[in-house]
C-alpha cells in the first residue's frame, strides 16, 4: 500500500509540473475588453462588477478575478500548507516536544496538498498574463516555475531516495539536504508571495492578511521550539541524575 501511494505521488507531481509549464488559457476577449479588464486594476474609482457578470463577460474584471484566485490558492497552498507540513515534520516526529505516530502522513498530506494548490494557483497566474496585455510580471512567473521544479525534486527525493534509518551517515546527509532545501524553498515562496501581493489591486489588505498567517505560524513554531528545549533540558537533567544515583561508589 505504501509503495503504491509513493508511486501515485511521483506520477502526480510529474504531471502537475509538466502540465503547469505548458499551461495556457486562450481568451477570446478583444483588445477593448482587455483594456477594460486591466483598467480596473489601476483605477480605484472603477465600478466593481458582480461575479455573475464577470463570468458572463470575461472582459469585465476577468483579470482581477484571476488575480484573486491566483493569490488565494498560492497563499493557502504554498504559503500556509507547506509551512504547516514543515512544522509537523520538525516538532512531531520525535519525543521532543510532542510525539505523533501519524506525523509522516500528516506531513505528506500537507506538502502534497500545498504543492497541488500552489501549482494550480501558478496556472491561474499564467491565465492572468494571457488575459492581460502587460508582460511585466514574466520574471515573477519564471520564478514560480523554478519553485515548482525545486518542490517537485524535493518530493521525489523524499519518496524515492530516502535512505533507511539504519544507513547511518548516508541518512544523516540526506536529512541535512532535505531540511536545508525545504527551508530554501520556503524562503523563496514567502518572497514570491509578497512580490505577487504587490501586483494585487489592494496590496495592503493582502499583505496584512498574509502577515497575520505567517505570524500565527511563527508563534506556533516558537512555542513548540521553547517547549522542545524545555523538555529536552528536563530529560538531560533526569538522565544525569540517574547516572549519578547508579554510578559505582569508590
Amino acid at each position: 500500500m505504501g509503495s503504491r501511494f509513493h508511486l501515485f505521488l511521483i506520477i502526480l507531481c510529474l504531471l502537475l509540473a509538466l502540465s503547469s509549464i505548458g499551461y495556457s488559457v486562450p481568451t477570446e476577449a478583444t483588445a477593448e475588453q482587455q483594456a477594460n479588464s486591466t483598467s480596473g486594476l489601476h483605477n480605484p474609482d472603477a465600478k466593481v462588477t458582480s461575479p455573475s457578470k464577470i463570468w458572463k463577460n470575461p472582459g469585465l474584471g476577468y483579470t482581477t478575478l484571476l488575480r484573486h484566485v491566483h493569490g488565494v490558492l498560492n497563499i493557502i497552498g504554498w504559503g500556509t500548507l507547506i509551512p504547516i507540513g514543515i512544522i509537523v515534520g520538525r516538532y512531531f516526529r520525535q519525543e521532543f516536544p510532542i510525539r505523533c505516530d501519524q506525523w509522516y502522513s500528516v506531513h505528506a498530506v500537507c506538502q502534497t496538498c500545498g504543492y497541488i494548490m500552489g501549482t494550480v494557483g501558478w496556472a491561474f497566474g499564467v491565465s492572468v498574463l494571457h488575459s492581460s496585455s502587460k508582460r511585466s510580471h514574466l520574471p515573477f512567473l519564471v520564478l514560480g516555475i523554478f519553485i515548482i521544479l525545486l518542490t517537485t525534486i524535493q518530493i521525489m527525493f523524499a519518496v524515492c531516495m530516502q535512505p533507511k534509518k539504519e544507513s547511518g551517515a548516508r541518512r544523516r546527509c540526506w536529512e541535512i539536504y532535505h531540511h536545508v532545501m525545504g527551508y530554501v524553498i520556503m524562503a523563496l515562496i514567502i518572497g514570491v508571495i509578497f512580490e505577487g501581493i504587490n501586483a494585487q489591486r489592494h496590496p495592503k489588505k493582502w499583505r496584512w492578511g498574509y502577515v497575520g498567517i505567517l505570524s500565527g505560524l511563527a508563534i506556533v513554531g516558537a512555542a513548540l521550539e521553547v517547549h522542545r528545549c524545555y523538555r529536552l533540558k528536563l530529560f538531560k537533567q533526569a538522565m544525569k541524575l540517574n547516572a549519578n544515583m547508579y554510578s559505582p561508589t569508590t
